[in-house]
């Protein structure tokens, strides 16, 4: 028979697992994300969860809390990067934290808050540096050496440009798109 804190503890290395497979940080957020979105409360579980609303309720608080930490290792491209994700993650906060107060988990509620702070001083910190996305409108398609060229008169930017925007080809950049500002 497991315990609860048997269950806990594989969640927690499941999650870590997961975090593990990814090849860089931004896959391991959104497929831990989209693993606690797929946990979601069930509809019969009200204020008391069930066992399996119990269960759920640590899978789903594993993948968030691996979540928070992969966005510890995440570089942001640019502030508008930074302040998606941080838009994103405390969603998936607040949610959780709105459960954990529901079902009077008071300790999981709060360990919640301090997390979602974190993350917000986190990633408000690190986008400050950066900077801003704006938009670029071209007359033509050209090629990425030349718009990185007339946007930061450094042609070796032209990687990050299409990292940025993934054109078709490096050759036919979209006559609009969003850059970094400088």
């Amino acid at each position: 028979m497991t315990t609860p804190a048997e269950l806990a503890i594989s969640a927690q290395a499941l999650a870590r697992d997961v975090s593990a497979a990814c090849t860089d940080p931004g896959d391991a957020i959104r497929t831990l994300g989209a693993w606690a979105a797929s946990m979601a409360p069930l509809a019969s579980d009200g204020a008391v969860p069930s066992m399996t609303g119990a269960t759920r309720d640590v899978l789903r608080r594993a993948a968030l809390i691996e979540g928070a930490r992969a966005v510890a290792r995440y570089q942001p491209s640019s502030y508008d990067d930074a302040a998606a994700l941080r838009e994103a993650v405390c969603t998936w906060l607040d949610a959780e934290i709105a459960i954990a107060g529901m079902q009077g988990a008071d300790a999981t509620f709060e360990s919640l808050r301090v997390l979602r702070a974190a993350v917000v001083n986190d990633l408000t910190q690190r986008g400050a540096q950066l900077s801003r996305m704006a938009p670029v409108t071209l007359n033509a398609t050209l090629p990425a050496s030349v718009v990185a060229q007339r946007l930061y008169q450094d042609v070796t930017r032209a990687d990050g440009l299409i990292a940025q925007v993934d054109p078709v080809h490096p050759a036919f950049m979209p006559p609009r798109f969003m850059a970094l500002s400088e």
